[in-house]
């Protein structure tokens, strides 16, 4: 184990001290996130085992049965009525990110946490691609409108690597749009994450207390951001910074 995975099991343990209760974990796909023995986790994914293994034939592991499949917008659960929701490398995968952060609150108990893994883009395959604003994610939200032909594009011509009005360009577009391929929406950096999370806290009202704000860093590719729902009677925290970073 090199030292980048022992820092990355230590983390996960850190954060797994905050589960309790009875949860779900949110397209876990091959890697369930590591929660204690005395808590209960379903696994939500938006198709069946199956057909998850054939929507993403380049993953060599097997994915994890959902025990409910459902959208990750639309979860089949009551109002205030999970401990927690994990959320690992799902909200880049949404079109209204702003609306899901609203319908995960909406179902944690009050004192129930969401725990965010959100990938740097400055990390990972979106290097190239431009950082969403959260000016796009609000006027996308407000519309109720997502141009998903724009953002395919864009993926197809910056990750994929296709030119733009070539064959194959156009071959690969019809067919990511065709199968309804899961892609990176949005690309962010860690800053932008932390703006998200104080807009739904700020504008949207939602009653959040930071508890973990890791950035990205060379063996943690990836933002962790972990929320609490707080409790009626909880004085409102001070901004999503405070002495959280790592």
């Amino acid at each position: 184990m090199g030292k980048g995975a022992a820092l990355r099991w230590l983390e996960n343990r850190l954060l797994a001290r905050h589960l309790r209760g009875h949860g779900i974990e949110i397209g876990a796909l091959w890697r369930k996130f590591p929660v204690p023995h005395r808590v209960t986790v379903y696994y939500v994914d938006r198709l069946q085992n199956e057909d998850l293994q054939q929507h993403y034939a380049e993953v060599s592991q097997t994915v994890v049965n959902p025990d409910v499949v459902a959208d990750a917008m639309q979860l089949p659960f009551a109002p205030a009525s999970l401990n927690f929701v994990i959320a690992s490398h799902v909200l880049e995968h949404l079109p209204f990110p702003l609306a899901a952060l609203r319908h995960w609150y909406d179902v944690l108990l009050p004192g129930g946490v969401l725990l965010l893994k959100v990938p740097d883009k400055r990390y990972t395959f979106d290097a190239k691609r431009e950082r969403t604003p959260l000016e796009h994610l609000i006027a996308e939200q407000e519309e109720q409108g997502c141009d998903k032909q724009a953002h395919f594009e864009d993926w197809v011509d910056r990750v994929v690597g296709h030119r733009r009005g070539t064959p194959e360009f156009q071959q690969q577009l019809k067919y990511l749009l065709e199968s309804d391929y899961s892609i990176h929406y949005h690309v962010w950096v860690d800053e932008d994450v932390r703006e998200i999370a104080e807009y739904t806290r700020t504008e949207m009202r939602l009653q959040w207390r930071p508890i973990v704000f890791w950035r990205a860093h060379s063996y943690r590719k990836e933002c962790v951001l972990m929320l609490q729902r707080t409790r009626p009677d909880e004085r409102k925290s001070e901004g999503i910074y405070g002495n959280l970073h790592l």
